[in-house]
C-alpha cells in the first residue's frame, strides 16, 4: 500500500489521476493551458490551487459611529451650505 503524504513529510508532491472527466471540462481545461502558455497538468494545479485557496475571513463590521451630540435640521442645513455661497 502506498505511503500517504503524512506518513513521509519529505514528499512534496503526489501523482493524482483525474478518470471519466466530462469532455466538455477537459476541452476548457486544455483551452485554457494553450491561453496561459502552459501544460494541460499544470493548468489543472493552477486552477485548483486558486479554486481551494485558504478563505479570507469576512471583514467585520465597523462600530457605529456615535456623535457626541444630536445636530438640528438646521445645523444640518447650514453646515451643507457652508462654504458654498
Amino acid at each position: 500500500m502506498a505511503k500517504s503524504h503524512q506518513e513521509n513529510p519529505k514528499q512534496t508532491t503526489k501523482d493524482f489521476l483525474i478518470r471519466n472527466m466530462p469532455m466538455d471540462l477537459y476541452i476548457r481545461l486544455e483551452k485554457s493551458a494553450k491561453e496561459h502558455h502552459r501544460s494541460r497538468t499544470q493548468e489543472a494545479i493552477f486552477t485548483l490551487s486558486q479554486g481551494l485557496a485558504p478563505m479570507t475571513p469576512p471583514l467585520k463590521a465597523p462600530k457605529p459611529f456615535k456623535w457626541e451630540k444630536d445636530f438640528t435640521s438646521g445645523e444640518i442645513i447650514k453646515a451643507i451650505h457652508e462654504g458654498r455661497e
